[in-house]
């Protein structure tokens, strides 16, 4: 019986939190590593950029690990820390174009140019330590091109096996070949439809660069069952949907986790008054006070960005519909797109000094954990939604999610009025179609019970706050994954193939979405 014992795993991405976070891509992946590390056996690291908002100094254990190291004729310099347990290696380019030096993590116009250099950087980085790596796990496309770059560019890396997680199929990193041959391949040679050539028939001669994280990767990880199984058909796939059909035997569906830590609400520093099952209800009412609204019904809100995967447009009809029926309406969140925003702006000042509304739209983190605390009801009406965290920290903040059932909302909310639910699992409110009909009339539920079953409704609310979101199931469920893929290529010998192999897009796992947490 095949047993590994000892695994070296090094995740390479944008973000890692708290230190490098836009949203919940850098909660997933301290998630996912710091419960990795508590094993013993495991040597977690963690490779992202040393974005120039890092203050070195602040991080425990800081030292210079290599002082510099050349990519395509650049120097760079790799940093170490140990950050949430992790070891975390930042890499810090010396190229003129000051790729990390801007401020941010994204929004910049050079964004493809900057992660594609990373990328390669990251690799020169591995090649330098000429380590043996068991898993090296890619997150979405910014770091895609790490996948055809080790099989092509990158042999002496020696890997055993390659996972990409994709954690929204709709950002894909579309870019030129001549892109590619600034960090020394030849573009035009990954311009093939079984390659990089992007999969949009209006777009031929693109490179689509998380296309290639799939092509080339041993496993690939949407981050729930439900997305896993929605990104084959054309609705979801994002033009990727015939790709992602042909590789279908290594793609498997992992739940996200939340970090446990961060979110709870009695041991919460933001909140004032902590609460816990038993004084719920006494500690929403003290947190209420600090928004001084003054509703008849309930508290609905939600912490979102406004894009148009969200479905701004139906939070916008749900901040009317509360309104009509007597809540109040809490929204936490902006918009990177100019039009939503304005909108959005316009309805701030139609509702300024509004008894029943609230809206913030600059981010910060204190906030966030009050109004999760405050809500009796949190809305998340996206479109699609490959896996959520809102919803799950929700419910451990004791409020109802009230959701569209798409992607990783369908796998964690299941609908208090649905019979053919088992009891024991029912958590929320969903609605099949996200129309503004489907909503209204969920909302209107959701009040009826709130009002009219004050025992069930608060039921719900210990149920939510009982519930195991933590990342240990997801974490087992990688390490299992992680295992049949190194058994696997130790029978086979096999170490990153040639990207001619045609066993690329044909894996013999049969792995396709693993069943939701029960």
């Amino acid at each position: 019986m095949y047993i590994q014992k000892f695994m070296r795993i090094v995740h390479i991405a944008a973000e890692f939190a708290p230190i490098a976070k836009t949203g919940g891509l850098g909660e997933v992946i301290v998630g996912l590593c710091r419960e990795l590390t508590k094993q013993p056996e495991n040597q977690v690291e963690v490779i992202i950029p040393r974005y120039d908002h890092i203050e070195l100094a602040k991080l425990p254990n800081t030292r210079m690990e290599i002082p510099d190291f050349k990519c395509i004729g650049y120097s760079n310099t790799m940093w170490n820390s140990t950050v949430e347990g992790c070891n975390l290696h930042l890499l810090e380019p010396r190229h003129p174009s000051g790729y990390f030096h801007r401020g941010r993590i994204y929004g910049c116009e050079d964004d493809l140019t900057r992660f594609i250099y990373f990328s390669r950087a990251a690799l020169e980085y591995l090649k330098e330590k000429n380590e043996p790596i068991d898993i090296l796990h890619l997150h979405d496309w910014h770091v895609s091109l790490c996948a055809p770059m080790l099989k092509d560019l990158f042999k002496e890396i020696k890997v055993s096996s390659l996972v990409l997680s994709i954690h929204n199929l709709e950002y894909q990193g579309k870019c030129a070949p001549v892109d590619l041959d600034a960090i020394g391949l030849d573009g035009q040679s990954y311009l093939t439809a079984d390659k990089l050539q992007d999969d949009h028939p209006s777009f031929p001669t693109s490179i689509n660069l998380l296309k290639g994280g799939i092509t080339y990767s041993d496993a690939v990880v949407p981050v729930s069952p439900s997305y896993a199984q929605e990104i084959l058909t054309p609705k979801f796939g994002f033009n990727l949907d015939a790709t992602l059909r042909k590789c279908r035997s290594k793609i498997t569906g992992i739940l996200n986790g939340i970090d446990e830590t961060l979110w709870d609400p009695s041991h919460d520093p933001h909140l004032k008054v902590p609460y816990c099952q038993s004084s719920v209800l006494r500690g929403k009412i003290e947190v209420q006070k600090e928004f001084q609204l003054k509703p008849t019904g309930p508290w609905v809100g939600a912490v979102t960005r406004l894009v148009p995967q969200k479905g701004p447009e139906l939070i916008e009809e749900a901040l009317q519909k509360t309104i009509e029926m007597g809540g109040s309406f809490l929204l936490l969140g902006s918009s990177p797109f100019p039009t939503i925003q304005a909108h959005f702006n316009q309805l701030k000042q139609k509702y300024q000094n509004h008894p029943q509304v609230f809206l913030e739209y600059n981010y910060n983190e204190p906030l966030a954990h009050k109004i999760y605390a405050a809500l009796d009801y949190l809305i998340v009406p996206s479109h699609f939604e490959p896996c959520g965290l809102t919803q799950l920290i929700g419910m451990l903040y004791g409020a109802l999610p009230i959701v569209h059932a798409t992607g990783g909302l369908k796998d964690t909310v299941f609908d208090c009025e649905n019979s053919q639910i088992p009891i024991h699992k029912r958590n929320g409110f969903t609605f099949s179609e996200p129309t503004k009909s489907a909503m209204n009339d969920t909302l209107k539920r959701a009040f009826r019970l709130f009002s009219a079953e004050a025992s069930t409704f608060h039921s719900l609310v210990r149920r939510g706050m009982e519930s195991d979101f933590s990342w240990k199931n997801p974490t087992k469920q990688y390490l299992k994954l992680y295992r049949k893929l190194i058994k696997l290529k130790s029978k086979t010998g096999q170490n990153n193939p040639k990207s001619d192999d045609p066993s690329l897009c044909k894996h013999p796992l049969n792995i396709m979405p693993n069943n939701c947490r029960k």
